[in-house]
């Protein structure tokens, strides 16, 4: 019997807690559809759109997991309890009328207290994953705390004052306010306190960390001619405020493109890891200093740092870069005295001598042998041939664009930075595609750096993160599935063997067989294993580099050198070619295994064939995308937007959606073959040539280009 009275007392209570709150609240969304006591928003109110929102986002297909990680809470003391506000004649009806808001009866069961809530992460896709923070410490709330019916209040709006709003932001904050029984975090009765004006800076100065201040609505609170407030404009600021919050939040982990892979194109394989959203606002709630927490929850990444660095410095002076840049001119060689030097000289700070080579007087004009020496190891640097001290209009053309760091450009790097895992690992490799090159980095230290190929434009290397397991010596070049249907099928079909002429073998089930004896127009090519053994012709050279993934790419030695002197670069056919890849394969398992110089190159000269290496310690690989890169100098590099992310996450970030042309990956299968094939009778025959193998491999010489004809077609090699 007491159990029911008590029932039906909570039944009562909560009945009346929820008629109060409607009833002061015009904008509530009563169930059966009817307005409240006026159809007039709060003042307080505004609309909630970000610039170019007429264009919405394409719509993002729900993983089936959510990626979301927890935020690394404050230490911080306990805050004291705020004194209780003296009861005013605009106090909130509700917080009035509800006695469990002002018992320790009516306090949140400590089960739901948000300390004892396990936040629910989602591992970042960085090789290693990292422990799970410790959750936020417990916010002790005074039950004679400020409190407003801001649940209530959230989802009476869901469906009009905030139908702009992340949905998934607002469940967790309904859920927050419900553990604190509405007691405020932003106002009291005096309006905004210290800690919502705290944090209002920090949303303001979103713009100096490459966000947007606009973006986050701020409820503009306006007193009564009597000093006082509305208590639906606090209600409607308090939310507003933790809104923003959650936003802010959400757009320092990428949430701004929060799926690139469908929204730009599925050569972007990243996913933005968004920080879990309780954890957020209960850090929020516990830290001392709430802006400080906020923008604590930027990429914490040197070349992020680096990045708003000269994004800070670019706004505040755009004539001085400007001012660097090279006009056109006649060729200059040292010795000479140009105005033109003296440029140069800043760009690349080179001081002057004081004495001519003849030893008369100089100034900054003249060219003197350090500053050549500074231009031809530039050259060196940018690929520029020949690489000497002559000041060209090549070299003005690479120094101006190097100097051409614009603010659009810097913002798409660093939000490229938004997406990259938190922990790079403490040793890894990070490919750069528009670079061209990668770099093994060990402890924040770059041990070694060399250049690659990448793919074509149509062909384009994949932007990921995986672990590299395993380096093979001596490999066969396994023919990927795309090579098999475009360029084999069509031969096969007609009647041809392209695999004799070219050395390959095919092999079913383990099982080697004669193409010959398939009916190819009923079997898929992709069931066969086709693959050309080691030997100085193959397409991966001495040795590859496995980190698994669903694009099949991976770094390899190649047969074609040339293409290593071009300054750009973009000739494979997705997977990456190293220079010198032998000194990689070194310093890996050097690291991983001990194993010296001498060793790795007898196994190199030596076999076995594809000598499969499994590395004890996998190594972090990272193939990004960065057109602008801050050297340790300082200097900003910036690289050709060679497959075009830069414009589209540009065009993302300025909510131009309808103007993207996705990048995405082209998938082919048989079915994509004419009968009569591609290319003719002897479809293949045009990028390998007429050469034929005898029974122990070796080739005979016919006419046409041969095995180096068939790489320079399909590998872009020469």
């Amino acid at each position: 019997m007491r159990v029911a009275k008590a029932l039906a007392v909570g039944l009562l209570l909560t009945a009346g807690s929820v008629s109060a709150a409607s009833a002061q609240d015009p904008a509530y969304d009563h169930p059966n559809g009817a307005a409240g006591p006026s159809e007039v928003p709060p003042p307080a109110e505004t609309a909630m759109e970000r610039p170019g929102d007429a264009q919405t986002p394409p719509p993002v297909q729900a993983p089936a997991e959510t990626q979301t990680q927890a935020p690394q809470a404050p230490v911080a003391d306990q805050p004291a309890a705020a004194e209780a506000p003296a009861p005013a004649a605009t106090a909130p009806a509700a917080a009035e009328a509800a006695p469990p808001a002002t018992t320790p009866t009516a306090a949140a069961p400590a089960a739901q207290t948000p300390a004892e809530q396990a936040p629910s992460t989602v591992a970042s896709p960085a090789p290693a994953a990292a422990p799970a923070p410790a959750a936020p410490p417990a916010v002790a709330v005074d039950e004679n705390a400020f409190r407003l019916p801001v649940a209530d209040y959230i989802q009476g709006n869901t469906k009009k004052l905030l139908a702009a709003t992340d949905a998934d932001d607002r469940q967790a904050l309904v859920q927050f306010y419900t553990v604190r029984n509405g007691a405020t975090l932003w106002v009291d009765k005096t309006g905004y306190t210290a800690d919502a004006k705290n944090l209002i800076a920090a949303l303001q100065d979103a713009d100096s960390w490459g966000l947007r201040a606009a973006d986050f609505k701020i409820a503009d609170l306006k007193p009564l001619p009597a000093g006082d407030y509305k208590p639906e404009d606090l209600t409607a600021a308090e939310v507003r405020l933790s809104l923003a919050a959650m936003e802010y939040a959400r757009d320092t982990h990428g949430g701004r493109i929060s799926d690139p892979s469908s929204q730009l194109g599925t050569y972007i394989d990243r996913k933005p890891v968004l920080l879990d959203r309780k954890t957020v606002i209960d850090s929020l709630a516990a830290a001392p200093d709430k802006g400080a927490y906020l923008t604590s929850l930027n990429p914490k990444h040197e070349q992020f740092r680096r990045l708003r660095e000269k994004l800070l410095a670019l706004r505040a002076s755009k004539k001085e870069a400007d001012a660097l840049k090279l006009p056109d001119g006649k060729q200059l060689k040292p010795g000479v005295s140009d105005p033109q030097i003296a440029i140069l000289r800043k760009r690349l700070k080179i001081t002057a001598p004081a004495t001519k080579d003849d030893g008369s007087p100089a100034d900054d004009t003249y060219y003197d042998k350090a500053l050549s020496a500074a231009v031809t190891a530039y050259k060196e640097s940018k690929g520029i041939r020949p690489a000497n001290a002559v000041i060209t209009s090549t070299l003005r053309r690479s120094l101006n664009a190097s100097n051409d760091v614009t603010e659009s450009r810097l913002l798409a790097n660093m939000e490229e930075w938004r997406w990259m895992p938190d922990d790079l690992g403490d040793y890894y490799i990070m490919v750069n595609i528009p670079e061209f090159k990668f770099r093994v980095i060990s402890n924040g230290q770059v041990v070694h750096e060399e250049r690659i190929v990448s793919g074509r434009p149509d062909a384009q290397s994949p932007i990921f993160s995986e672990t590299m397991k395993t380096v093979v010596i001596q490999p066969r070049w396994n023919v990927p599935d795309s090579i098999k249907i475009k360029e084999l099928l069509p031969s096969l079909r007609s009647g041809g063997n392209p695999l004799r002429r070219q050395g390959l073998v095919m092999e079913y089930n383990g099982r080697k067989i004669d193409p010959y004896n398939v009916d190819w127009s009923r079997n898929d090519i992709r069931n066969f294993h086709v693959y050309q053994p080691p030997g100085g012709g193959n397409a991966l050279g001495v040795v590859k580099f496995l980190f698994p993934n669903k694009h099949a790419v991976y770094l390899h030695d190649t047969p074609s050198k040339g293409l290593f002197n071009e300054p750009a670069r973009a000739f494979s056919h997705g997977c990456m070619r190293v220079r010198n890849p032998v000194t990689l394969a070194e310093l890996i398992l050097d690291k991983d295994k001990g194993w010296d110089k001498a060793k790795v190159n007898d196994l190199v000269k030596n076999g076995p064939e594809e000598n499969e290496v499994t590395l004890d310690h996998p190594i972090p690989v990272h193939v990004t995308y960065f057109t602008a890169w801050v050297n340790d100098d300082g200097q900003v590099q910036t690289f050709d937007d060679v497959y075009g992310h830069e414009k589209r996450i540009n065009l993302a970030l300025a909510g131009k959606w309808n103007q993207i042309v996705k990048a995405d990956e082209k998938k082919v299968s048989p079915e994509d073959i004419p009968d009569e094939g591609w290319g003719g009778k002897d479809g293949f025959a045009s990028l390998f040539g007429d050469d034929e193998y005898d029974s122990r491999g070796r080739r005979r010489k016919h006419s046409g280009g041969g095995l180096g004809n068939f790489f320079k077609q399909v590998f872009g090699g020469n």
